[in-house]
């Protein structure tokens, strides 16, 4: 689900800001649970009466949060419920026509309308009536994103057999702004043990997007930027429905700009995403704040750093889809596992372009296309007093930490140090100067074994602004995947180098 927005001098001055964005360091180091330790069983059995008693609260809106993954995590766990609960979870996952959906048309008559791809379903009487004029909107936009998905290599959604009337995805038009919801997607699949974990889906969107529940934008933007997001997870379910869930929102409000990039919907989250604060993981699924749908942002970067499309789309995050594959036969990578392999195909590495990342989100105005125009956040600074020796801070996976150095009068050169941890743990140390041009000169100090380094830059009164050192904790090492006890990547995990001490320091030459 997309959330609803919320209206939303003689010496040497050194003034040293640490500022944390967690990090997931680059995967690799745990495989796929083993079949007796499956995503299913692991995932319903302790949780299946929390995910109804959370489903039930987002769905009639008496919690914030996710709907998409508050419905997926109930389809999912279901088996662990039994009686009035049971049948309580399947009231809510069935089909706003289904008759067993006291939320859904009642005894309304439902009308549907199918191009060659996509079923719309609505109804003209009762709450959740809509008109004839804005069912055939819904599936002209339903129609072209999944043409567009289509044409770019993205696997269709999964056919759902006589669901809706015959074999295509289907989208529900209801009442849901008045819950806070713009749209929602599910399934009804029963997902095997042992795999495969690709399931079909069905969608809903709002009947109408009227100002009074969506003050922004126009009623037809919203549909447009809802349907591109809610549709991409009917194709991610088509790959694998337990993949981690920071990582399937995300990539879908990545696609809202790839799509309609003008409505610019997707702004809102960056308020609480890796520019706005980077001490957080940004591997993690906040359904309190919706940290994970801001983290669009990173896949904005690496769609401009890999620029190469296919069918209008780029192919990066298209490539590391389909390595999520959990289908029959499908590599099965977990989020940063894909990412990581992806991105080594391409000569660099997850942990090396989440660093590079964290860097480039202190200017983005200068990084990404639209940072200027959009206004994108700085990623912050922090303040630390200035003391001789080393500063040290901790950070944690996927997180990461900037100090800036300014010149004063004396001094032409700076030597910076660095104490980062052991170099298995992924570490790095971005190093940009800011020159008085206005230009930025960026580069990576080499670590050794146990992550320490140094480097010598120009530090020139005249010629530097200032010199900024990012530190990075790039870890992509869990334990206990698919024991979902934490908000991360690999269903849940367990990071396995969160806290770690990195230490800068920096010395004048003259």
């Amino acid at each position: 689900m997309k959330s609803r927005p919320a209206r939303l001098g003689a010496s040497l001055l050194l003034s040293l800001v640490l500022g944390l964005a967690a990090l997931v360091a680059p995967p690799g180091a745990q495989a796929r649970p083993a079949p007796d330790s499956d995503k299913v069983v692991r995932a319903s059995a302790p949780s299946a009466r929390a995910a109804l008693d959370r489903a039930q609260g987002v769905l009639a809106g008496r919690q914030r949060g996710d709907a998409t993954m508050a419905l997926r995590q109930l389809a999912l766990s279901k088996a662990g419920l039994t009686g009035a609960d049971r049948a309580a979870a399947d009231r809510i996952l069935a089909r706003p026509s289904d008759p067993g959906d006291e939320d859904g048309y009642g005894a309304n008559l439902v009308t549907s309308t199918c191009s060659a791809t996509v079923c719309v379903h609505y109804t003209t009487t009762g709450d959740e009536a809509s008109t004839a004029e804005f069912a055939a909107a819904t599936l002209a936009e339903a129609s072209a994103v999944n043409d567009t998905y289509v044409a770019a290599g993205y696997r269709a959604p999964k056919q759902d057999g006589t669901q809706g009337g015959n074999a295509l995805p289907d989208v529900y038009i209801a009442e849901i702004g008045d819950k806070g919801l713009y749209g929602y997607c599910t399934t009804e699949d029963d997902v095997p043990t042992n795999g495969p974990y690709d399931v079909s889906a069905y969608c809903v969107v709002d009947n109408d997007y009227a100002s009074e529940e969506f003050p922004t934008n126009t009623p037809l933007e919203n549909l447009q930027v809802t349907v591109a997001h809610e549709y991409f997870h009917a194709v991610q379910f088509a790959y694998d429905v337990f993949e981690d869930s920071w990582f399937l929102e995300a990539t879908a409000a990545w696609v809202e700009d790839i799509l309609y990039d003008d409505v610019d919907d997707n702004l809102q989250y960056l308020r609480d995403s890796p520019l706005a604060t980077p001490r957080a993981s940004m591997d993690q699924f906040n359904r309190d704040n919706g940290f994970h749908y801001g983290v669009w942002i990173f896949f904005r970067y690496l769609s401009e750093k890999y620029p190469t499309t296919a069918g209008g789309m780029p192919t990066i995050v298209r490539d590391i889809i389909r390595r999520t594959d959990g289908a029959a036969g499908g590599p099965d990578d977990y989020s940063w596992q894909a990412i990581d392999r992806v991105l080594k195909a391409r000569g660099s590495s997850a942990a090396k372009a989440f660093a590079l990342f964290a860097d480039a989100n202190r200017r983005p105005a200068k990084s990404y296309a639209e940072g200027a125009a959009n206004r994108y956040p700085q990623a912050p600074l922090g303040n630390f007093k200035l003391k001789s020796g080393w500063y040290t801070t901790t950070v944690d996976h996927l997180a990461s930490a900037t100090g800036r150095f300014t010149p004063g009068r004396r001094g032409s050169k700076l030597t910076i140090s660095v104490d980062l941890a052991d170099k298995v743990t992924s570490p790095a140390a971005i190093v940009s100067i800011y020159l008085k041009s206005g230009g930025v000169r960026t580069s990576a100090i080499s670590l050794n074994s146990a992550g320490n380094g140094a480097k010598t830059v120009v530090f020139s009164h005249s010629l530097v602004k200032s010199v900024e050192v990012t530190l990075a904790n790039g870890s992509g090492r869990f334990r206990d995947c698919y024991s979902y006890t934490t908000p991360f990547s690999c269903g849940g995990a367990v990071p396995l180098d969160d806290n770690r001490v990195f230490k800068l320091s920096a010395r004048l030459r003259f």
